[in-house]
């Protein structure tokens, strides 16, 4: 909406390769694909489709889900050789045939350190693997 306004006014916001910038992505963070997750919610393991600092999507039967809905979720990522459980809730902001997307609630201070520390730990790996 501010990219729209901002457009219409003529300033520019920094496009390049006219993809649009910040300002015309509704994203909190950027997606992440490759990190081995799972997770788990009302006591059922389900496939993470990707996840970010803003919320998840989900492989699973989404008839039990209704837009809406708070439920609790237990993110598994396998770090090395552990497994780090992160624990928060989130709302069902939308749903598919067979996966349904959940937004964070707001994030606490450990929770988004953890985060953060789960992301520079994937990209610390990533980097290894290409320099081998």
């Amino acid at each position: 909406m501010l990219y729209k306004l901002l457009s219409a006014i003529g300033i520019s916001t920094g496009q390049t390769n006219g993809i649009e910038d910040e300002f015309a992505s509704r994203r909190e963070a950027p997606r992440r694909h490759n990190d081995k997750c799972m997770g788990v919610i009302d006591g059922k393991a389900m496939p993470i489709v990707d996840w970010s600092m803003g919320g998840v999507r989900v492989f699973g039967d989404t008839r039990t889900m209704a837009v809406g809905q708070e439920v609790d979720v237990t993110l598994k990522f396998q770090v090395q050789n552990s497994l780090v459980n992160i624990q928060h809730r989130g709302e069902v902001v939308r749903k598919g045939r067979d996966t349904f997307a959940l937004r964070f609630k707001p994030l606490t201070n450990d929770v988004r350190q953890n985060f953060s520390q789960i992301i520079d730990n994937f990209n610390a790996m990533e980097f290894a693997t290409s320099q081998a």
